[in-house]
């Protein structure tokens, strides 16, 4: 949100999804749960005599329901309403700092904050005192005109925002060198041929063969091949482009001009799945897990976007036996 008044204001705008669909996941389990054990006790309460059972589930209930007010507080603490101005930032509704104080801004990378509890992608604000203020990018939706302020409008004095141009094409005109990996990497490929073979030793049986079972069997076999596909991204490069495709859905394809971007980094996804991101010269960002590659093909490609003049930061901690000893 941007506010063209006497001063160019932008507004923080909590995400729709990682924020408000995670905050209402969270109630519908912990009040749900909560209830759930409640009822055994309650339904049996003054009317006789309750079980040790019915009493640790009674417990179980409010612990729930206690834990759900808590974390829904903590999480709320990590989205901090956030307006900024072309003279100051007002973080979380109260606390204002003046950019004439601003010491170090850092606009992209993993910071952690003690204030906020968590460590995560978004911005770092050094101000005198060595005060620190973070934001996370997944927790708003427009993280990235926030840091578009703050490089055009803090650093660069700019009068206006200006968004630049930047262009994900469907498909790629040029040769790239592809650094595949093999799917027999990824835990989940393993995953998606058990389904399989399950389900063809399934339908041996005729009774199995019945059209609404079929449906099913399809539906089942279309889930795990998308979770399967999601961790079997790969990429390419060559002198103009950043090419994404994917093992198992030969048609995907994205294209990343290089001159467009502003940085690569690897990352963690999820439970120890490697993963590329893009960040482009927007802010926004698009993450792969490429959970096929191999640490070379991980260093080589790391070196090949270096040699063409690409940041790449690595945060899996993957490196050559030489580069560790240095």
């Amino acid at each position: 949100m941007i506010n063209k008044g006497p001063l160019l204001t932008v507004q923080s705008k909590r995400h729709w999804l990682y924020f408000w669909g995670a905050l209402v996941a969270m109630a519908l389990l912990c009040i749900g749960a909560g209830i759930f054990f409640s009822y055994s006790f309650f339904s049996h309460y003054g009317l006789r005599k309750t079980t040790t059972g019915e009493q640790a589930f009674m417990i179980f209930g409010v612990v729930f329901i206690i834990s759900f007010f808590y974390g829904a507080w903590s999480f709320w603490e990590q989205a901090p309403r956030i307006v900024l101005d072309t003279e100051k930032l007002i973080y979380n509704g109260t606390e204002v700092f003046y950019w004439k104080d601003l010491e170090r801004l850092e606009l992209t990378g993993k910071h952690h904050s003690k204030l906020l509890w968590a460590t995560g992608e978004g911005v770092q604000m050094l101000f005198k005192g060595n005060v620190k203020r973070v934001f996370f990018d997944h927790m708003y939706q427009n993280s990235w005109l926030m840091k578009l302020f703050l490089e055009q409008i803090v650093l660069q004095q700019q009068e206006r925002i200006s968004l630049p141009r930047v262009t994900v094409l469907e498909y790629s005109t040029n040769k790239a060198a592809y650094y595949r990996g093999s799917v027999w990497r990824a835990m989940l490929f393993y995953m998606f041929l058990v389904i399989n073979v399950s389900l063809a030793l399934s339908l041996q049986n005729p009774v199995n063969r019945e059209p609404s079972l079929m449906l099913g069997y399809v539906t089942i076999i279309f889930f795990f091949w998308r979770m399967a596909a999601h961790c079997l991204y790969y990429v390419g490069i060559s002198e103009t482009e950043l090419v994404i495709r994917n093992r198992l859905w030969p048609g995907y394809q994205k294209v990343f001009l290089l001159e467009e971007l502003r940085e690569v980094a690897y990352e963690h996804k999820g439970k120890g799945l490697h993963a590329i991101k893009v960040i482009r010269k927007d802010f926004k960002t698009h993450s792969f897990i490429a959970d096929g590659l191999s640490k070379r093909e991980w260093l080589n490609l790391r070196d090949k976007l270096r040699a063409q003049g690409m940041r790449v930061r690595n945060e899996l901690g993957i490196r050559r036996k030489r580069e560790a000893t240095v």
